[in-house]
């Protein structure tokens, strides 16, 4: 679709979205492997003070980036769903303003 000042290749967008998928996958394998790995290391900072010390600067922070990583095969799926919407919509509007039509 070209408006004069601005274009959009459905079919580049369609196709970059659909690799997203693929991505998530890739993304929720690592997720998971590194999961794994986490969950068999467990608490390695030990049981001292100065472990103890560490374990209260370290466990925040790192929870919170081990939500981010989950979360984020979820959000490649959600923006390719957007992406691949989105250009369906340019495509109609495209097509409705080539052919006069509004349905």
């Amino acid at each position: 679709m070209n408006t004069g000042g601005f274009s959009t290749d459905v079919d580049r967008v369609l196709d970059r979205a659909g690799q997203l998928d693929g991505l998530s996958g890739t993304a929720q394998s690592i997720f998971t492997e590194l999961s794994d790995a986490l969950a068999a290391a467990g608490e390695c900072w030990g049981s001292d003070q100065v472990g103890q010390s560490f374990a209260r600067g370290y466990t925040e922070a790192a929870e919170a980036t081990f939500e981010l990583v989950k979360a984020f095969p979820g959000q490649l799926t959600d923006v390719g769903g957007r992406l691949t919407e989105h250009a369906h919509i340019h495509r109609a509007v495209d097509t409705a303003i080539a052919t006069g039509r509004s349905d």
